[in-house]
């Protein structure tokens, strides 16, 4: 893996000290970094290297004639109100955490730099379980994001991606945070700019109960409707090099349309969400009749790797729901109808006692 020359020039050693012992400790195989207390040290430095990578500088380090030719990004940090004019740095603010800091930098590198830098955060072999449904309302994202929280309990790093038109992500995690929205990769992915991984890193959020990654909502909602099939293979493509994810939850709309067809192709596993009601038996059966012609068309198969799963089940006996079947593959799991689900919150979700309980172990034994 390439690191990044990272280099960070501050008179305030307790400062560069901390930086450092960060990096160490979070990022020490993505940066080689030099770090520098005086201004005539730096520039000799800067003068006898062929690039720099990510270049930090306090404002007082700050002169005209800086050679940013060798200089990719260029970063000033700022306590306050700069005592000086700065052209052709970026500026971020000196104090916040580490976390933040080092994303910051690296959202400026990944859109400024004009090579690729192949990087490799850990040695997962990322697996993608799509959960899909061809009717609303049945619970499809209760399910998927209750399915991303039982995989942190079996202590696995999880990536929770909602591709759905109207998001309902911020109704699960927390929203705060410094990460950038779906929006921002769906553009990154449309100007087809290198560094896409450096982009995930910096754009997700880790909700600060669960520990689960994921992006915000988009800005526009129709800015889902803009991402071709291409950009969305290259979002999954790049996501499993990072390596880094056990498994990433995806979480789409319900309609068969060339996106989600897209996202169905490039999953490990399918899980197929049904109501216990005619409704979405119908829809079931038409989603069957789409998948025949996929499979004539363009040798897509969504049966052999899918799994449809009961949702909402009551005393009823629908005999035509109960001998539904998948291929020959009956269902996969039902879950019974809990009353008030509506109102329960993450947290009910992550107690092991509830409902799907049983469900959700045996998606977590697919992986």
């Amino acid at each position: 893996m390439y690191e990044l020359r990272l280099v960070i020039a501050d008179n305030d050693q307790d400062y560069i000290d901390s930086f450092i012992d960060f990096i160490s400790s979070k990022h020490k195989n993505k940066f080689y970094v030099k770090s520098f207390t005086n201004e005539k040290s730096l520039y000799e430095h800067i003068d006898k290297t062929d690039r720099v990578d990510i270049l930090i500088i306090d404002p007082f380090f700050y002169r005209e004639d800086i050679d940013l030719k060798k200089v990719v990004a260029p970063v000033v940090l700022s306590a306050g109100i700069l005592p000086k004019e700065i052209k052709d740095f970026e500026i971020i603010s000196k104090y916040q955490t580490g976390d933040n800091l080092v994303s910051a930098v690296l959202n400026i590198f990944s859109e400024k730099s004009n090579f690729e830098i192949h990087t490799k955060d850990g040695s997962k072999n990322t697996k993608v379980f799509t959960f899909f449904s061809p009717s609303g309302g049945t619970g499809t994202s209760t399910l998927a994001v209750a399915a991303a929280l039982e995989c942190v309990k079996n202590n696995l790093n999880v990536f929770y991606l909602n591709l759905e038109r109207f998001s309902s992500t911020t109704a699960f995690f927390n929203s705060a945070g410094n990460g950038q929205s779906l929006s921002n990769i769906m553009f990154f992915l449309k100007e087809n700019s290198k560094n896409l991984s450096l982009k995930i890193e910096t754009s997700r959020i880790i909700d600060d109960t669960t520990g689960i990654h994921y992006f915000f909502p988009p800005e526009n909602i129709l800015d889902i409707e803009d991402v071709t099939t291409d950009e969305i293979k290259r979002l999954i493509e790049q996501m499993k090099k990072m390596a880094y994810y056990d498994v990433i939850i995806a979480d789409i709309g319900n309609e068969l349309n060339n996106i989600n067809i897209s996202l169905l192709q490039k999953s490990d596993y399918l899980f197929y969400v049904l109501s216990y009601d005619k409704v979405s038996k119908l829809k079931f059966e038409e989603m069957l009749k789409g998948f025949e012609i996929l499979n004539k068309r363009k040798g897509l198969d969504f049966i052999e790797k899918g799994e449809f799963i009961l949702n909402k089940c009551t005393d009823l006996n629908l005999e035509s729901l109960n001998n539904l079947t998948l291929g020959e593959k009956t269902a996969f799991a039902k879950i019974p109808y809990i009353n008030g689900m509506e109102a329960f919150d993450i947290m009910y979700l992550m107690d092991k006692e509830n409902p799907l309980g049983n469900a959700l172990n045996q998606i977590i034994y697919k992986l």
